[in-house]
């Protein structure tokens, strides 16, 4: 019987690089969408404080999450804020990959919350 593996960083919710990155020199200023799928991105974003690639194009619906990233990024968050960490992992057939990990900088997801709120008041009114 295979004794199991040892945790290592490559499971959720341990990736110490995300700690490791500084974007407090750099203000994040979210200017929004209204592509369902967009929303989408965000919503999942803000639910989950890092969400590997394959994750992130299944539960968003979209088949090149990096294409949908980079407009989210141009929206206003960046690559300061809309981070991507890169891991090294062994795939099935034991070859080395490195899968992108999606996440929001803290200034990034209170520039998204800011956004959302407003957009929610402007639909109140």
């Amino acid at each position: 019987m295979k004794t199991p593996a040892a945790p290592t960083k490559t499971q959720a919710g341990f990736f110490p690089e995300t700690d490791a990155h500084d974007s407090t020199a750099h203000p994040a200023k979210f200017h929004g969408t209204d592509n369902p799928r967009e929303l989408r991105a965000l919503a999942l974003l803000l639910r989950r404080p890092s969400v590997p690639r394959e994750a992130f194009d299944r539960e968003v619906g979209c088949s090149n999450g990096p294409a949908l990233v980079q407009r989210l990024r141009e929206y206003g968050l960046g690559r300061v804020h809309l981070v991507c960490t890169r891991i090294e992992v062994i795939d099935r057939d034991g070859c080395k990959t490195r899968p992108g990990i999606y996440w929001l900088t803290p200034q990034g997801r209170r520039a998204v919350l800011q956004w959302l709120a407003k957009r929610e008041k402007a639909g109140a009114a």
